[in-house]
């Protein structure tokens, strides 16, 4: 079977978009499908869909309504192929891209609509009633990086790791100035943000917020397949986003290698971690604060629930199940006689 995966988002800074897409083509090739990648925003982007035109795909999926789902949809129109949506954050949480008519329009006529996990389904449902009945959750996988036993971390000072995108919907302003009481209480803290630029203004503001504070270290753009090492040597890894699509594969990356995570409590957080289970959730600045203090003081309670959430990740989120699931779906939306063919 064929499958074109519509990316709108391949260059720069790496995305939460970028992870999911790349893992899912990979999986779904191990599982059997051909895939085609098309990277909406590649110099040969016209070329990749001339393509398409030339030899179709069976099914087309593309990943965010408002940045994918325009051009995925009419490729689907003009190849007479269904094709799927799915919702990755800002095409559910942004007022500006949701209610944008080629928003609706692009769900209204896909042949499924997919959500990470069930809390986002739920307010899809009520966000888009007319497509309530096409919505799917389909939970996201995660890779673990390779063992990073050997990586040495600085035992004197408590690392923070904030992997992060510097956009204003990642809330890395709101994490510098929460932090910044707790830091000068407690001088061991280290906040590290590894992340590149996705907006010049916020990223020219973070850095003049974070200019004068010793203890917030900006990394920039950390090549994904490094992010490991970072990871290994932090002692919590934190998420201050405003909202998440789903769950978002820092978290999961992290749990993965056994690492303690705190969470914004937004509905993606919320549907990823169970509170002093699999990692911990604040409700504002003042619980932020107090809960990592707590966890500064506690390691043992870091390195239980941390050693959960592996267990739990690696079980519940497989790839190869995510992959699964989609070829399931995919084969549910074509034609006994298309599927027959395309296996």
């Amino acid at each position: 079977m064929r499958i074109a995966l519509f990316c709108p988002f391949t260059q720069g800074p790496t995305r939460g978009n970028i992870t999911s897409v790349q893992r899912i083509a990979r999986h779904l090739q191990l599982s059997g499908s051909q895939i085609d990648l098309i990277a909406l925003d590649a110099p040969d982007r016209s070329l990749c869909l001339q393509r398409l035109l030339a030899s179709p795909p069976a099914l087309l999926h593309g990943f965010h309504a408002f940045h994918a789902g325009p051009v995925t949809r009419s490729m689907a129109q003009t190849l007479g192929a269904p094709y799927l949506i799915t919702l990755t954050g800002s095409d559910l949480f942004d007022p500006a891209l949701r209610d944008h008519p080629e928003t609706l329009l692009a769900l209204n006529d896909a042949a499924a609509i997919i959500c990470f996990d069930s809390l986002v389904a739920k307010l899809a449902a009520q966000t888009f009633p007319r497509v309530a009945g096409k919505l799917v959750v389909i939970p996201q996988g995660v890779e673990p990086f390779p063992d990073s036993a050997g990586v040495e971390r600085n035992g004197n000072s408590f690392d923070i790791l904030l992997p992060a995108a510097l956009r204003p919907v990642k809330g890395v302003d709101y994490a510098i100035t929460q932090l910044t009481p707790l830091a000068a209480e407690r001088p061991e803290l280290q906040l590290r943000i590894a992340g590149g630029s996705l907006d010049a203004t916020y990223t020219a503001a973070i850095e003049r917020q974070a200019a004068g504070l010793p203890w917030v270290k900006l990394l920039g753009e950390i090549p994904h397949q490094e992010m490991g090492a970072l990871y290994a040597t932090a002692d919590l890894v934190l998420n201050s986003s405003h909202f998440e699509g789903g769950m978002a594969n820092a978290l999961l990356e992290a749990m993965a290698m056994a690492k303690p995570v705190l969470a914004r409590d937004v509905p993606g957080n919320r549907s990823l971690i169970h509170h002093g289970r699999t990692g911990w959730l604040y409700h504002d600045g003042s619980d932020l604060r107090n809960q990592t203090r707590q966890l500064m003081d506690n390691p043992a309670l870091r390195d239980t629930v941390a050693r959960q959430a592996r267990q739990h990740v690696l079980t519940q989120y497989s790839p190869q199940l995510e992959a699964d699931l989609l070829t399931r779906l995919y084969h549910s939306l074509l034609p006994a006689s298309t599927c027959t063919e395309t296996k």
